[in-house]
């Protein structure tokens, strides 16, 4: 479980990535999806992928190493990522 973060919490970071993603591919409501490839199903490139990374480090105090960009291909991925690293900044 996530011990320390509130079921609350979790579902407002889940909303807020979703939410940067969407902007930042240019999606429309409704049309991202958990698995959904953010380069072969979106049309997403290096450059938005590493805003989406941006963007989470400043809205959401959550830094992920630039490293992992080739991993966080989907929200799926992205949001484990940020769970991850969120706890490590919390621990």
């Amino acid at each position: 479980m996530n011990e320390g973060m509130p079921a609350a919490d979790a579902e407002v970071n889940i909303g807020k990535i979703r939410e940067i993603v969407s902007q930042e591919l240019e999606l429309e409501d409704g049309e991202l999806t958990p698995n959904g490839h953010f380069v072969e199903d979106y049309e997403g490139d290096s450059l938005s992928l590493i805003t989406v990374v941006a963007r989470i480090e400043k809205e959401m105090g959550v830094v992920i190493p630039k490293s992992e960009l080739p991993e966080l291909l989907d929200l799926e991925r992205l949001t484990a990522a940020v769970r991850q690293h969120g706890e490590v900044a919390r621990a």
